[in-house]
């Protein structure tokens, strides 16, 4: 295996790594291997789902979809709101 630097690229390499052996179909990795490549393919993919929801045009997207479906369904909303549902 090829001399790796970094998280996002260790957690590439272990998932590749995980993938061929499955293709294979027999458990070449011995199971502590197994475990330590699969926490840093989860730590990996952690922080990439904590970073892109950091985002901010991840929020202005909710955002404009939120309004879309409360524009959507205003007629709705407000008749709810009237009578205190």
């Amino acid at each position: 295996m090829a001399h790796v630097h970094g998280a996002k690229a260790a957690g590439k390499a272990g998932s590749k790594m995980v993938g061929t052996a499955m293709k294979m179909g027999e458990g070449m990795m011995h199971p502590a291997l197994a475990g330590a490549v699969a926490g840093a393919v989860a730590t990996t993919k952690v922080g990439l789902v904590r970073k892109i929801l950091r985002h901010p045009l991840v929020w202005f997207g909710a955002g404009v979809a939120l309004g879309v479906v409360a524009y959507k369904y205003r007629r709705e909303l407000a008749e709810k709101a009237e009578h205190g549902e």
